[in-house]
């Protein structure tokens, strides 16, 4: 069914073509209220006031990035601690070390700048695969 939108409140609804056909055919006023919505510009447009509007990306400050990617405050201890177990066992988690190279490239550009963005970054690991594959390497 084709989407229409009021010109007066600017509210969408769906009108069977069939009524709108039948409107024409019999002049009724309401065709006159009525105008089809255009196609949304892209997906993640929102229908606000009669026209689409593209809203502006979420941005993250660095701390809800981390949180965000499943790396927040206590996940990020226990990583500090199996590194300190692995050092101290002389063994290496290379994805542990994968998710510490990636803290510290966030780390990095929030020196640089503490303003939130869009994007930090994607986690190379899971906090779930790296604790596993760091207790895997002291056992």
């Amino acid at each position: 069914m084709p989407n229409y939108y009021n010109k007066t409140t600017f509210d969408r609804k769906d009108i069977a073509q069939e009524l709108i056909d039948l409107w024409t055919e019999t002049s009724n006023p309401k065709l006159d209220e009525y105008e089809l919505t255009p196609p949304a510009p892209s997906p993640n447009a929102v229908w606000e006031n009669g026209q689409w509007v593209i809203p502006a990306p979420a941005t993250y400050t660095a701390n809800a990035w981390l949180e965000k990617e499943g790396y927040g405050p206590t996940q990020l201890v226990t990583l500090l601690d199996l590194a300190a177990q692995l050092q101290a066992a002389g063994k290496v988690s290379e994805k542990l070390n994968a998710v510490k190279g990636w803290t510290n490239t966030i780390l990095a550009e929030y020196v640089q700048s503490a303003e939130p963005k869009e994007d930090w970054g994607s986690a190379p690991f899971s906090f779930n695969d790296t604790v596993i594959d760091a207790f895997q390497q002291l056992n």
